[in-house]
């Protein structure tokens, strides 16, 4: 699009939009927005950041959270012991729910590798216990080690939007499965998603069934045209 175009549209905007107060705007290759910030100084490539978003999160931490770990959760992340782990006093419950909100937003825009260990500790937020926040603990030693990642998205030249879905079954304590899934259309996932499904299933392939239909809404193109690459 053409800047005369652009300018085109902007003033179209104020003129409707404009009346009371002037619609604010920036041009540039670099834009803060809602925490992020959107960089496409390189052609052709897109990178959303959200380093100020993690540095909130990294700050002041307690002592006990100083450090730094190669991977952000261990073999049993999904694991509960409830019948050995201490609930969390209220003072330390409030900053685990306080913690893993400032996480889901951060996942779902700049850190979709963050997302697993997300998805469940945003189940854990009602009642943590010393091992939730163990888990919290290993996540942000691991964004720690990692604050320099973002996310970069990348067009290729081959028009094919490729979908990757896949279901880990009878993870969850209460014997649910779990799915995975993530869209690319070059370089970097364009959406991601990463949940316990809803319903306990009686086989791997059932939970993979299951794991289709979990994301099959984001899949279908607008124009009904289908599945591509799944």
């Amino acid at each position: 699009m053409s800047a005369d175009v652009v300018t085109s549209v902007i003033d179209d905007i104020q003129s409707v939009f404009g009346k009371d107060a002037p619609v604010t705007l920036k041009r540039g290759k670099i834009h803060e927005c809602l925490g992020m910030t959107l960089d496409f100084s390189d052609a052709g490539k897109f990178k959303v950041k959200m380093i100020d978003c993690m540095d909130g999160m990294l700050k002041d931490l307690p002592a006990d959270m100083s450090g730094e770990l190669a991977t952000p959760a261990a073999d049993h992340l999904f694991d509960v012991d409830d019948a050995n782990a201490r609930k969390l006093d209220e003072k330390d419950a409030q900053f685990f729910h306080h913690m893993v909100a400032k996480a889901l937003f951060l996942c779902k825009r700049a850190r979709p590798d963050l997302q697993t260990n997300v998805a469940f500790l945003s189940t854990r937020v009602k009642e943590p216990d010393t091992n939730d926040y163990k888990k919290l603990r290993k996540m942000l030693q691991y964004l720690r080690a990692t604050r320099e990642l973002f996310l970069t998205l990348e067009a290729n030249n081959a028009h094919v939007i490729k979908w990757w879905i896949d279901a880990s079954f009878a993870v969850h304590p209460d014997m649910k499965s779990h799915t995975g899934g993530c869209v690319l259309h070059g370089k970097g996932a364009v959406y991601n998603t990463s949940t316990q499904q809803k319903l306990n299933t009686k086989s791997s392939t059932e939970s993979e069934l299951v794991g289709v239909n979990n994301v099959m809404p984001q899949v279908l193109l607008p124009d009904g045209a289908g599945m591509r690459g799944l």
